[in-house]
């Protein structure tokens, strides 16, 4: 009898895992899918241009041919953000009855009614100065009110068929405030979805095509410094389950994917890794193979559900790879 040790087993190529396609089949774990994907829904103003667009940036009106052919492919997540197009300094459009943000989502629901749908709950897209708060006549933060325009938006828009509201200026307090609103509308099978924003040059494509940069240049004292944000993002999380969030969404994944396997070995609800608008470049610069095999290591990482901008793309090549 031949005993193989295990060098002479190495040297031989002898191992059992790989040795039948069948059985490489059997242990090849859990495999990216469609379902695994969401995707962004810009909603533009009729008529906006967007031949240079984001995927996924669309009028209105094309909001239900987007969305039927995204589940089509098997993606049943969507998020939804409106081009605000009457601003002032009290974000008064985000509430006017009928406005983008209301239409879209309807929009969503009537085109694909097992689609998830989250809404961004924020000012950036309505106020003139681009902030997703709202300040006082000196120029500081109104909490008050900013949590008074945050709890509108989220009612509005669950009366509006959304499924989840994510809360996107980093407040601490928001999310409770949110939570209390819903549930005191009736709403309280309306989940709520906190950002844990890192400041980084990643959202740029976002902000130019949504016209939400703020006049300011950046959002930092609202977002995670990216040298603490192992840690900051754990302490934040901490904080929004206490305050009522069902879920995190952490973004940008790409530059952050140490937090994200951190944040999934500490938190055991759903965690949304956005790869956001400035990483859709180097994935296009990946091709459909590659991008997949990027998304596939974030579901590895620890995420629950990836909202990328890549989510058509991979859901298509992920079906040819099927055939």
């Amino acid at each position: 009898m031949t005993i193989l040790t295990e060098r002479t087993a190495a040297a031989e190529g002898i191992n059992p895992a790989r040795a039948r396609r069948a059985v490489r089949t059997l242990y090849a774990g859990p495999t990216l899918t469609a379902a695994d994907l969401s995707a962004p829904l810009l909603a533009l103003p009729d008529g906006g241009q967007v031949e240079t667009a984001l995927p996924g940036a669309v009028p209105l009106p094309g909001v239900r041919e987007t969305v039927t052919r995204w589940a089509e492919l098997g993606i049943f997540g969507v998020k939804v953000f409106a081009y605000g197009h009457d601003r002032d300094g009290r974000a008064g459009g985000a509430l006017l009855p009928g406005n983008r943000m209301v239409r879209a989502i309807a929009a969503v629901k009537a085109a694909a009614p097992g689609t998830a749908v989250t809404s961004e709950v924020c000012g950036c897209s309505w106020t003139d100065h681009g902030r997703c708060l709202l300040l006082t006549g000196d120029g500081r933060i109104d909490l008050d009110a900013t949590y008074a325009l945050m709890a509108a938006m989220a009612v509005q828009h669950a009366d509006a068929g959304v499924d989840v509201v994510s809360p996107t200026a980093m407040l601490d307090g928001s999310v409770r405030v949110v939570r209390a609103a819903l549930d005191e509308a009736g709403h309280r099978d309306v989940g709520v979805n906190p950002n844990l924003a890192i400041h980084t040059g990643l959202y740029g494509p976002f902000k130019a095509l949504m016209a939400t940069d703020p006049r300011s240049g950046h959002r930092r004292g609202l977002q995670l410094e990216p040298g603490r944000a192992e840690r900051d993002t754990l302490v934040q999380a901490r904080r929004w389950i206490a305050e009522g969030a069902d879920s995190l969404t952490l973004q940008p994944v790409m530059t952050a994917v140490d937090v994200l396997v951190r944040l999934r070995d500490d938190q055991s609800v759903p965690v949304v890794a956005y790869s956001t608008s400035g990483e859709w470049a180097a994935l296009k610069a990946l091709g459909a193979a590659g991008m997949t095999e990027y998304l596939g290591m974030l579901k590895r990482a620890g995420a629950d559900q990836i909202l990328t901008f890549a989510a058509e793309t991979a859901a298509r090549h992920l079906e040819a790879d099927r055939a």
